[in-house]
């Protein structure tokens, strides 16, 4: 049986691994639409299309500069950011991988080396691997 495990987990920006992952969860959703004709009493639908969010705590280390380059682009608003790959591994050695974009980060204030941030994440396109 494959397992999934957060602590296995990467951050990727432009390529470059900026972080590893304590802990994330994702939700794969699909759209429900209504396809009812006129003179029917009962609504029918059809599958429509599928989305996929979710959320990540990042460890990282602050002094790295392609980690600061990434948490900091949801300050910016010139250029959209869609180069963030996310990979979540299992002990079976595959892995769950998928592209989009950061929708929030929260910082929190640690001591050391090593600091936690939590993000939200919207993926575009379809994820590969599966549950």
């Amino acid at each position: 049986m494959a397992v999934l495990t957060g602590s296995d987990g990467q951050l990727r920006y432009n390529g470059n691994v900026v972080g590893k992952c304590r802990e994330w969860a994702l939700s794969v959703a699909k759209d429900a639409l209504e396809d009812t004709t006129i003179g029917s009493y009962d609504r029918t639908y059809v599958e429509g299309l599928r989305g996929t969010s979710g959320t990540a705590t990042v460890l990282y280390d602050p002094s790295n500069q392609t980690a600061a380059a990434l948490l900091n682009s949801i300050f910016e608003n010139d250029e959209p950011n869609a180069n963030v790959g996310f990979v979540f591994n299992r002990k079976d050695g595959t892995s769950f991988y998928c592209d989009g974009f950061v929708t929030s980060v929260s910082q929190t204030v640690s001591v050391g080396n090593v600091q936690g941030v939590s993000v939200g994440f919207q993926v575009t396109g379809k994820p590969s691997g599966g549950f």
